[in-house]
């Protein structure tokens, strides 16, 4: 739906058919010079703004050959977005144009008679700079970090699968200083009380080591393939030992 509101709002990737081959059709991007395009990104409900009842997460590709405005770009692109009543924000790491390859918003719509919730001020000030070289032998990341402390727990143990991701940081939440994304796969059949007990199980082993956990905010339902939840370390919390 959004990338349907973006292609409308000539600020999407505007896919065209500029040709046929072999029987099918070749696609461009219909895009001036110069304006760059957007895409919306499936953003796990976990991460999703108290409130709110649709999320995606909209990156903004600037025209690397011609070169690109970021600041202009980006606001021709939230004054589109929120003439159509979503909520826009710029959320998470400060962009870089020396550095990033692109522009992250988190867009959303806020259920019917809910006001969309207050950041802090400070809310992305403690998200650690990009990192650019990739880990050395003695160094953890905070996946393995977060994957360790989750492992050890009987209900990874019994379920099927259990991954942890790095998250774009414009989905953490606030004032947290590192955050990753666990899909937790129960055994299969699994009742609603043995997932909600793994659950409860994993927020209690993530919290003995430093971390804060975050779960949708909808139930979840009874027949379920997955769950994800965030895995995140406040700016103030005490390191694990």
């Amino acid at each position: 739906m959004v990338n349907f509101d973006l292609d409308q709002l000539k600020v999407g990737e505007n896919w065209v058919v500029v040709g046929r081959k072999d029987g099918y059709d070749i696609h461009g991007r219909n895009i001036a010079p110069g304006d760059g395009w957007c895409r919306a990104m499936y953003a796990p409900e976990c991460a999703w703004p108290r409130g709110a009842d649709l999320c995606v997460l909209v990156e903004w590709h600037p025209c690397l050959k011609a070169g690109s405005n970021w600041a202009v770009r980006l606001e021709a692109v939230t004054t589109a977005l929120r003439s159509l009543d979503y909520v826009v924000e710029h959320a998470g790491r400060p962009v870089d144009p020396t550095l990033d390859l692109r522009a992250n918003l988190l867009v959303y719509r806020m259920e019917p008679g809910k006001a969309p919730p207050q950041r802090p001020q400070d809310a992305w000030t403690h998200v650690p700079p990009r990192r650019t070289a990739p880990y050395s032998w003695h160094e953890t990341s905070p996946q393995d970090q977060v994957s360790k402390v989750l492992r050890d727990t009987k209900a990874a143990r019994n379920g099927s699968r259990l991954v942890v991701w790095d998250i774009e940081s414009a989905l953490w939440p606030p004032r947290a200083s590192s955050c990753t994304l666990v899909r937790w796969w129960p055994t299969p059949g699994a009742p609603s009380r043995a997932i909600h007990e793994g659950l409860r199980e994993f927020t209690s082993a993530a919290r003995d080591a430093g971390y804060c956990t975050r779960l949708q905010e909808c139930p979840i339902p009874d027949a379920i393939e997955d769950v994800d939840l965030l895995v995140y370390r406040e700016a103030d919390s005490t390191s694990p030992a």
